[in-house]
């Protein structure tokens, strides 16, 4: 994977190293989260332009709870 690594950061353009794991060789622990994965910044499609604009509001209304 080291190899994979150096390769990957000596390109010129976006690379992608793919790493094949078993989950129940060592599984990640719980835990209270969510990812937020937002919609494309740039497009064509007005659809999701739209959608972009639905997820920047609803982004604003987000508050920290702790």
């Amino acid at each position: 994977m080291a190899d994979a690594l150096r390769e990957a950061r000596a390109a010129e353009r976006t690379t992608v190293v793919v790493v094949e794991v078993d989950p129940s060789v060592r599984p990640v622990p719980a835990y209270e989260s969510w990812w937020d994965v937002p919609v494309a910044e740039v497009s064509d499609s007005e659809t999701v332009r739209a959608a972009r604009r639905e997820y920047e509001a609803r982004r604003r209304q987000e508050r920290w709870f702790g």
